[in-house]
């Protein structure tokens, strides 16, 4: 009886300890634009962005209301976003994971500067182009931490209805005070990522697994 109750439980430690993927809600906007691409292995997938031109639809910039996109995804989110250079910039939003809320600003993020100028009606990278820059990033070591502004709210901004109150704007860290304000071409197009992966319990049931023999010991 004891062998039967340990493999079962070995066999559920194993499969426990395996990741996999998992639903994704994406609620995010941009001063000026962003592309979401989800990743599978080495294969990139295009979710949704905003707006191309700079007025919003609805609202009156393309960075007024937020997009919301619903997805499977593991292993890491990719965020691309680009400005008009003009004014402000920056990217704010959260994203819902099966375990969690994860919000911009996470200390988990991390951006990287393609040095590709992009505009107002410049298209979404194609998921050729994300593919080619995510392996830059990864194989120069080249992933930077944002720099993290104020809440949702702060100027010239206001609240973004859709977003979180507690997700915060952040950009590409340059070396200004804040590099959210006043429009600059910070090495855009950026790319910031975050995983989302399902988190493992393995550990959890292997030590509900070792108290159950300790159990079956004193007896």
């Amino acid at each position: 009886m004891l062998n039967r109750m340990m493999t079962a439980s070995v066999g559920i430690a194993v499969c426990a300890g395996i990741s996999s993927a998992g639903p994704v809600t994406t609620t995010f906007t941009a001063d000026n634009h962003y592309a979401i691409f989800s990743r599978a292995g080495s294969v990139f997938t295009f979710e949704g962005g905003n707006e191309l031109g700079p007025s919003g639809s609805p609202g009156a910039y393309n960075w007024s209301k937020a997009e919301t996109y619903s997805f499977d995804a593991a292993g890491y989110l990719y965020i691309a976003a680009w400005s008009d250079k003009s004014v402000a910039q920056g990217l704010i939003g959260h994203l819902v994971t099966a375990s969690e809320t994860i919000l911009s600003g996470d200390a988990r993020w991390q951006v990287y500067s393609t040095g590709v100028d992009r505009g107002d009606w410049s298209p979404y990278p194609t998921i050729g182009e994300m593919g080619a820059y995510v392996v830059a990033a990864d194989t120069g070591s080249l992933w930077e931490t944002p720099h993290v502004g104020g809440a949702n709210g702060i100027a010239p901004w206001s609240t973004i209805a859709e977003v979180s109150d507690d997700a915060r704007w952040m950009w590409r860290a340059t070396g200004e005070s804040d590099p959210l304000q006043g429009g600059s071409n910070h090495g855009e197009m950026l790319i910031f990522r975050i995983p989302t992966d399902v988190p493992s319990p393995g550990p959890l049931v292997l030590a509900a697994l070792g108290g159950l023999l300790a159990s079956k010991r004193r007896r």
